[in-house]
This record gives C-alpha cells, sequence and structure tokens, in this order.
C-alpha cells in the first residue's frame, strides 16, 4: 500500500523567505554610501580584523550549511517512514570520537588565528602605554574622553581640544589614550580598527593607520544609557598639509563677532552657556559639555545628532531634550530672537 505523502507549501516558502534575508545580509556592505561598513577597511588594524572576521564567517557557513543539509536530508527522505522502521543507534565511538576530534580542531584553528590577529591589532597599542614624552615623532597622539553621550578630544601634542569631531592625517599612526567621565563606553570606528572601552579610573589603549583619505563614522560600542545609540563622532582623515592648516585654525580662539546678530549672541552665550561650554578668548570656559571654540565648522551637532545647518541648530536650541532626550544639555526656554542670534554667533565659529 502507497503511503500518503502530504505536500508542504510552508516549507518553499520559508526557503524563499530564507534566502532571500540571505542574500540581502550579504550585500547590506555593497552600498558605497553606508559610513560603517566593515567589509571596506581603511587601516591595517581594519584589515586584519576582517580577514579574521571572513574566515570566522566561512567556518559557521560550512557548518550552518552541513548541519542543514543534514536536517533536510532527514526530514525529505524519511518523512514518511513508520516509527517501527526507525532504528536507534547508540555507542558509535568512531563516530563520536570523529565529530569531537573535528570540533576540537576547527576551535584551535580559530583560536591560533584570533591570537595572530590580536597580536596584529594591539602590537602598536601596547607601545602607546609609556608617558606622553616616550612616544614616536611620527605618532599623534589623542586623548579621547567618553562621556554621556558625547566624546572629548584632546591633542596634548599640540594644545588642540576638539568635541565629537577629529582630524588626522592619512598614513600618520595615531595612538589613542581612551578615559571615561562617567561609566564605562566603547570607542568604535569600524573602518579603521577594532573595539576599546573606556573605564572610569582607568586608562586604555589603541592605535591606528588610516590609509585612505574620508570621513568615518565612529560609535559607542558598548551601553551607556539612555542615549547611546546616540553617541556617535566622526573621524575625518586628510592629507598632512590640510590637517595642519585644520591644527592651525583649531589653535586660534573663537572668531570675533562681525556684526549685531553675532555680537548679541556672543553675550547671550556668554550669560547663558558659559557655566558649561568654552570658546577660547571669551568670558566661557565651562567644561560641563563640548568645547564649542570651532563648533561652526564641524560637520554635526549632538554628537553626530544632526547635520550642522542653521536649521538644525535653531532646533538643537530651541528643544534640546525633544531632539535628544535625557542628554544632560536643558531645554533653555529661549525666544526665537534670542535663539536666531544664537545661531548666527555659534555658526561663526569656524
Amino acid at each position: 500500500m502507497r503511503l500518503y505523502r502530504p505536500s508542504h507549501p510552508g516549507t518553499s516558502r520559508l526557503l524563499v523567505v530564507a534566502m532571500a534575508a540571505l542574500l540581502l545580509l550579504t550585500g547590506c556592505d555593497a552600498d558605497r554610501s553606508v559610513p560603517n561598513a566593515i567589509f571596506r577597511p581603511a587601516s591595517p588594524e581594519a584589515t586584519s580584523i576582517l580577514s579574521l572576521s571572513l574566515i570566522l564567517l566561512g567556518v559557521a557557513a560550512v557548518v550552518l550549511v552541513g548541519v542543514e543539509a543534514v536536517l533536510f536530508l532527514a526530514i525529505f527522505r524519511f518523512r514518511n517512514r513508520p516509527e517501527s522502521a526507525a532504528i536507534q543507534t547508540h555507542g558509535n565511538l568512531k563516530l563520536e570520537f570523529g565529530w569531537t576530534a573535528a570540533t576540537a580542531l576547527v576551535i584551535l584553528v580559530v583560536l591560533g588565528l584570533t591570537i595572530k590577529t590580536m597580536s596584529e591589532v594591539t602590537a602598536s597599542a601596547a607601545e602607546a602605554m609609556p608617558a606622553i614624552s616616550a612616544f614616536p615623532g611620527d605618532s599623534l597622539l589623542l586623548k579621547v574622553t567618553g562621556h554621556q553621550w558625547w566624546w572629548t578630544f584632546e591633542y596634548p601634542q599640540l594644545g588642540v581640544v576638539t568635541a565629537n569631531e577629529v582630524h588626522v592625517p592619512v598614513g600618520r599612526p595615531v595612538k589613542l589614550q581612551l578615559e571615561s567621565a562617567d561609566v564605562i563606553h566603547s570607542f568604535w570606528v569600524p573602518r579603521l580598527g577594532g573595539k576599546m572601552d573606556t573605564i572610569p579610573g582607568h586608562t586604555n589603549y589603541t592605535s591606528f593607520v588610516a590609509t585612505e583619505p574620508g570621513v568615518y563614522e565612529g560609535v559607542c560600542a558598548e551601553f551607556c544609557g539612555a542615549q547611546h545609540a546616540q553617541m556617535g563622532f566622526k573621524i575625518v582623515v586628510v592629507p598632512q598639509a590640510e590637517f595642519s592648516a585644520w591644527v592651525r585654525g583649531q589653535q586660534a580662539p573663537g572668531a570675533q563677532p562681525t556684526n549685531e546678530a553675532q555680537r548679541a549672541g556672543l553675550q547671550t552665550f556668554e550669560r547663558s552657556c558659559a557655566a558649561c561650554h568654552t570658546v577660547k578668548g571669551t568670558a566661557a570656559q565651562g567644561k560641563v559639555g563640548p568645547d564649542l571654540t570651532h563648533v561652526g565648522s564641524r560637520l554635526t551637532i549632538g554628537a553626530n545628532t544632526l547635520e550642522n545647518t542653521p536649521a538644525n541648530l535653531a532646533k538643537w536650541l530651541s528643544d534640546t531634550q525633544g531632539v535628544k532626550p535625557d542628554s544632560k544639555m536643558p531645554n533653555l526656554n529661549l525666544d526665537p530672537a534670542t535663539i536666531e542670534q544664537l545661531v548666527a554667533y555659534l555658526e561663526n565659529l569656524k
């Protein structure tokens, strides 16, 4: 008597959906506009990490395909076999030894490759641990401090302090000294290197060498509170001559007002914002919030939350908590005319 074989239309649909999802995932990095694309490394450190990632992805793919192939083979080939025909096997020492040895071999290979990659990525970081005076002359030192929810970048060798946006020269080793002002954060620029935590009361070190000019997105990779997802920053990699010109501009005090609106904005800034923010060359010397000496030249505001435009700056000043809830900057309840003056002044700080 022929056994009835039921159809399974849902299985086919499930397979189609799974394949479509796999194609989407594999292609998610193909869009050149994706700034955090980890499959487009731009430093030797990120290249080493990518190489290891591709090996791990390959191993995982082989395991996944093998396991799923056996699973589907069992499901479709034996789906109508009577229960009485099934044979229970156990105690197959050869089979058990084989899959245990194969698994151990894969783990050992992956461990060796991981240790090799870690040594490549951290070798230069280890050299960063001596005092600042011990840094080689061709290296650029950056002191990075994580805050809830923004970043301070300080160039001790150059006397420059900025926030949420940092410039570095292409092809030059950059050594980072990482600290935290409050809770644990994690510094990560996917295209330039691996993650490194910033820990209160402890200093960590990492480094990278950017090989391509461009703007690279950075994020906090450790959950640190309500606005963890809006704690981004940018690393702008430029030729050495352009970097030197940028440094000279950053070393200068804030630009002086050139019209009545900017002068009124400066007065409001010194009255309402000086307790938290610094603008070199003015009475504003606060250290609670980001240094705004050259905020007008930055690409974004609010730690990569909004593009730096007059309209967005006005939006930020009028309703900071609406744009970035639970941020440390309160709504100042400024009237539209005052906001317009502050925007004029801040946009002039380039």
